[in-house]
């Protein structure tokens, strides 16, 4: 799909003279106003109404960004904040990026089309602020990004502390008595382990490589495929730290089939606190992030900007994850 800054080359004039003359203003001239129209055409750009000359309008609508919604943490996620969206008096629409930057850009660039009220923005990737600083100087749309990185200062910004909830899961297990942990994860939980091996150094506690799992397969797959690579190898762990809770269920498939016990043989922990967890057949141990928290802080700071255009305070709002403890991590057998 073409972008604004496509047709500014295209036309040899700045973006910002692009974005006027698709938004009818007044300051820019009709002749050349036609000839940016045809040219966005010419390179399909996705002309919305108010861009042919139709009036500007509002569905009382919030445009949602999610990096997917295949996943349990996702699911609830989006599930919270519609709800949130809903009590608000708003109808809301999702946009999925498959944690994808460009489809992150393209996807801020279709709802300024839109012309939705405000924007939730779930993103796990680096350098989100140039996006949106490029999207909020064409539109002016309220944005609350709720973020994996914690220097997004400049706009409103929901940010659980990842960190934390690691090193707090592995500081329980470190107080059971555990010093042989493996870690499973997947290749977009890349801070997480980078988070569990800085955990580990500061418990004292020895990162075996051989303990370490990582691949591309995700889910469920990637812990039972995990697990059963890491008990095939030397040294058999005493506990296993999961990089997310579904991953967490497929090691302890793996570790059952394997004939060992929960927590008794092997302890397991994950992070998320998805809905199943405390309902598996031992259930499960996990940190748990605060969904509905921030779903609800995030949308009670986008209606109010939404409301009041200006109220300019930009807030940034930072939880914390808890353990809970359940059935699967105990002390490790002498």
């Amino acid at each position: 799909m073409a972008k604004l800054k496509d047709i500014a080359v295209a036309a040899g004039v700045s973006i910002s003279t692009v974005s006027k003359a698709l938004n009818n203003s007044s300051e820019i001239k009709k002749d050349t106003k036609a000839r940016i129209v045809r040219i966005a055409r010419e390179l399909n750009y996705n002309l919305s109404a108010q861009q042919v000359g139709l009036p500007l309008r509002s569905d009382h609508t919030i445009g949602v960004i999610c990096p997917e919604i295949d996943s349990n943490y996702y699911t609830q996620l989006i599930s919270s904040i519609g709800s949130q969206i809903t009590r608000k008096g708003f109808n809301y629409t999702i946009a999925v990026s498959d944690f994808k930057q460009e489809k992150e850009e393209q996807a801020l660039e279709l709802f300024g089309h839109q012309a939705v009220d405000g924007i939730v923005f779930i993103t796990e990737n680096s350098g989100v602020q140039s996006a949106v600083s490029s999207i909020q100087a064409i539109w002016h749309t309220p944005i609350v990004l709720i973020a994996s990185e914690d220097d997004v200062n400049s706009y409103d910004c929901i940010h659980i502390d990842d960190n934390l909830g690691v090193a707090t899961g592995v500081e329980h297990l470190v107080r059971l008595g555990h010093r042989s942990i493996a870690y499973i994860g997947d290749n977009l939980t890349e801070n997480r382990l980078n988070a569990f091996r800085t955990a580990m150094t500061e418990q004292q506690v020895p990162v075996n490589e051989a303990l370490i799992h990582t691949s591309a397969t995700r889910f469920e797959a990637c812990g039972y495929q995990g697990m059963r690579a890491i008990l095939a190898g030397n040294a058999v762990p005493t506990a296993v730290f999961a990089a997310y809770d579904d991953i967490a269920i497929g090691a302890m498939r793996a570790i059952y089939e394997s004939g060992l016990s929960i927590p008794n043989d092997i302890s397991v922990i994950g992070i998320d606190d998805v809905a199943v967890s405390p309902y598996l057949h031992k259930a499960l141990t996990t940190i748990s992030n605060p969904i509905k928290e921030m779903a609800m802080v995030s949308i009670s700071i986008l209606s109010r900007k939404i409301q009041d255009k200006d109220f300019t305070v930009v807030q940034n709002v930072v939880l914390k994850p808890m353990l809970v403890m359940r059935e699967t991590t105990a002390k490790p057998k002498v």
